[in-house]
């Protein structure tokens, strides 16, 4: 008998960056498991070049775009649910559909918890939909798949309800480009990826712009994201480290890959993270990286770069100060990426959801 899994996939139709890559590298895998029929929901038309990276039994269950996203898959879901009365959900965008049949079950994919952890460094929206939908979907959910350990200990410490019904899955992480390694004198530059406030771009431009003139001069900074708020821009102007920091909106793989591959490391100052892919996708290409302590990415950075406490503007101006003049240093740290990163594998990531959803 063919297994049905109903899936919220709208992640897949917008820029494949941060969660929307887990949801998208996780999804690509499941659906190839044999004899599961797969449904997969978005508000919006998924862009025909995703939908080609995907094979087996797929049914594809979209939207105009023209209602609320969240709306629009609360009702699908639950449609398709009533119609489907042996099928599993498979929630990829932090919810469930509340008013779904009792019959399905439910499986959540939690990337963090923010609205718990860090609620004055997080957007207003999503505490809304973290305490209005995030958080019933925590007590509805049968099955509750955690990124990493950090977001598995603050399931059990906010939401104590959650503890027998949580599997941790193992870090994943996209190879953008092949490990080729740069030599340290043709580096430039260091990249970042994000502008959240919790993600602490303010604290990296100062700590940036802390930094001697000729460092900045050989090594520009540059910061990516989806959107790109103009405060950020009046802060660089502000700061007068224009011509020194790019602002780069929705970068490609491709571009995100050559940075990656040619950058001097990755600074990556969150003060909170559920797993942290850039840092993962930096080590796959080769590349150092500078975290917090008491984060997931310094859990498996293994020696692939330098990990910083206190998080400080000196602190921080300190760690890209070293890996700028200290040649050794920074060679130690490329070395170390090569067997830090073999832990991450987006296979072992399904292969670990898969047992959990019962699919394997």
């Amino acid at each position: 008998m063919t297994a049905t899994v109903v899936a919220d996939a709208r992640m897949l139709a917008y820029p494949i960056m941060g969660i929307g890559r887990y949801a998208f590298e996780l999804l690509k895998r499941l659906v190839g498991t044999r004899g599961v029929h797969w449904v997969l929901l978005s508000a919006r038309p998924i862009p025909p070049e995703t939908k080609d990276k995907f094979s087996g039994s797929v049914e594809w269950i979209e939207g105009d775009g023209a209602s609320r996203a969240e709306l629009w898959t609360q009702r699908a879901a639950a449609r398709e649910l009533r119609h489907r009365p042996f099928a599993t959900f498979l929630g990829l965008s932090n919810s469930l559909p509340l008013l779904g049949p009792g019959r399905t079950t439910y499986t959540l994919v939690i990337y963090d918890l923010c609205f718990l952890t860090v609620p004055a460094l997080t957007h207003p929206r999503d505490l809304i939909k973290g305490y209005a939908l995030t958080l019933p979907s925590l007590w509805k959910a049968d099955r509750i798949l955690a990124i990493s350990p950090e977001v598995e200990s603050e399931l059990y410490r906010y939401v104590r309800r959650t503890r027998g019904r949580t599997w941790t899955l193992p870090p994943g992480g996209t190879q953008l480009t092949p490990r080729t390694q740069v030599p340290y004198e043709e580096r430039r530059g260091f990249v970042t990826v994000g502008a959240h406030r919790r993600k602490n771009t303010g604290l990296l431009l100062e700590a940036y712009g802390s930094l001697p003139s000729a460092v900045r001069g050989r090594h520009p900074l540059c910061l990516l994201a989806r959107g790109m708020p103009s405060a950020l821009a009046h802060r660089v102007t502000d700061l007068g480290l224009e011509g020194q920091v790019r602002l780069i909106a929705d970068a490609s793989d491709a571009e995100l890959g050559k940075l990656y591959t040619e950058c001097l490391a990755v600074v990556y100052p969150s003060a909170y993270e559920g797993l942290g892919l850039p840092v993962a996708e930096a080590m796959l290409a080769g590349t150092p990286s500078i975290v917090p302590a008491r984060s997931p990415m310094a859990r498996f950075l293994a020696g692939a770069g330098l990990v910083i406490h206190p998080l400080k503007v000196d602190t921080l101006t300190g760690a890209m100060g070293t890996l700028a003049s200290d040649r050794i240093a920074w060679e130690e740290c490329a070395r170390a990426t090569e067997d830090a990163s073999r832990i991450i594998s987006w296979d072992r990531v399904a292969e670990a959801a898969g047992a959990a959803l019962g699919l394997s």
